[in-house]
């Protein structure tokens, strides 16, 4: 009797000491999303977009091409004429989803080693030094994505 209470007492302390969970996906290979929000200087909408086509946008697809970005959006607020509301007031969404938490910790090195693999950019649009007062950054937020059977979840890790 004693050797059974001892051998469940083992297997008990075996299953807690790994962790007790074998259901639990691995948290170092979820996706994890940064949501960047900006909002273009007065008159320099067009600009602003034209730069990030050239630039945020070449970037994000060649660390696609390379497997640390899995997607990524730029989303500008649909301008409705309201009252008291100026064209300035529209912000743009700069959405990425990198593969894993390494690929988002490794994103600034990654970034930089494309540009300086880029060809320059295109003609007649902003380079990355004139790019600088386009925009503010308004805020930013990184979410880790809590996969679930029945539908996609998200949560907060940072907020900036």
């Amino acid at each position: 009797m004693k050797g059974r209470i001892f051998a469940g007492f083992l297997l008990c302390s075996f299953v807690f000491a790994v962790g007790g969970d074998a259901q639990s996906p691995d948290r170092t290979e979820k996706p994890v999303w940064t949501l960047e929000f900006i909002k273009p200087r007065p008159e320099k909408f067009g600009l602003t977009l034209g730069y990030l086509d050239d630039h945020w946008m070449r970037v994000r697809k060649e660390a696609k091409r390379q497997g640390a970005v899995l997607s990524y959006h730029r989303i500008s607020e649909t301008f409705v004429i309201a009252p008291g509301s100026q064209a300035g007031d529209q912000t743009i969404v700069l959405m990425t989803e990198y593969k894993n938490p390494a690929a988002f910790f490794g994103r600034e090195k990654l970034f930089a080693s494309i540009l300086e693999r880029l060809p320059s950019g295109t003609p007649g649009v902003l380079s990355a030094a004139q790019g600088v007062d386009l925009y503010e950054t308004v805020d930013s937020r990184v979410f880790l994505e809590e996969p679930d059977d029945a539908s996609t979840q998200f949560k907060l890790v940072t907020r900036q």
